[in-house]
């Protein structure tokens, strides 16, 4: 998973020192590989240990795994824009579906690198698996629930989803241990689906979740857990890129799916 990537969809949810340790080593990539955690600290104005815990909070065992892990993520992305361009060409020069062709391939390489592939596969498993999937989603993303449900029955899974929310709860209360409850989120309203999550939960169903790549509510209480990475940009292209990502994350499991079974 791309550190840097991680360090900008993590940002919103920082504590003030840990947004100004991000906010430094985001602008000041190259120049990390030569400092010491105390150097860090000293050039930021926070203590040595906060940019030890900052570490540990993004999943390196400490400041020296951080610091190799973003040299990585760096170097990586120098190689990227130094290799092979033709992947990011959109004919139409600032045409607004050439604009668009280049943000959505942005937006999907990003969204593919922060999910891991065991989280993938067991995605497609439990979809395989499960005897009923009830899919429930928050308002900003019923379209997106409506066309995996629609996805689910043409490859032959019994899906069910409520489009107007109010049945949603009632629904997972009638799930069993062989079923799964499938969360679809939009940016900022898991906290709606937590009561749906628990009472799927008590039935014994599993719960598996496509959620914007932070900690919220909706993911923590999944067993699988999928992410979308954030855009750039206004508002406006954050929700159509948002959209985009979370339409390749279920193509990429229907598509999955088809090929396991076909």
């Amino acid at each position: 998973m791309n550190c840097l990537l991680k360090m900008r969809a993590q940002r919103d949810q920082m504590s003030v020192n840990e947004r100004k340790l991000a906010d430094f080593i985001l602008d000041n990539i190259e120049l990390l590989r030569d400092y010491s955690s105390q150097q860090l600290a000293d050039a930021v104005g926070v203590s040595q240990s906060s940019v030890v815990k900052f570490s540990q909070k993004l999943g390196y065992r400490g400041y020296p795994s951080l610091k190799l892990a973003v040299y990585e993520s760096y170097a990586g992305s120098m190689m990227a824009q130094a290799g092979d361009d033709s992947a990011r060409h959109f004919s139409g020069g600032d045409s607004p579906l050439s604009q668009l062709g280049q943000k959505k391939f942005e937006i999907l390489e990003n969204t593919t690198s922060i999910n891991e592939a065991d989280q993938i596969t067991a995605a497609i498993a439990a979809i395989r698996a499960a005897r009923c999937i009830q899919v429930s989603a928050c308002p900003g993303s019923v379209a997106v629930a409506r066309y995996l449900t629609h996805q689910l029955l043409e490859c032959g899974r019994w899906a069910i989803f409520d489009e107007g929310g109010k049945l949603q709860s009632p629904i997972a209360r009638t799930l069993e241990d062989d079923d799964l409850l499938f969360i679809v989120c939009d940016l900022g309203g898991e906290e709606s689906l937590v009561d749906v999550v628990n009472r799927a939960r008590e039935q014994g169903a599993r719960v598996l979740s496509i959620t914007r790549y932070n900690y919220n509510a909706a993911s923590i209480h999944s067993d699988i857990r999928l992410y979308v990475a954030p855009a750039e940009g206004d508002e406006g292209w954050q929700r159509i890129l948002f959209r985009a990502a979370q339409m390749h994350l279920i193509e990429g499991l229907i598509g999955g799916l088809i090929n396991q079974e076909g």
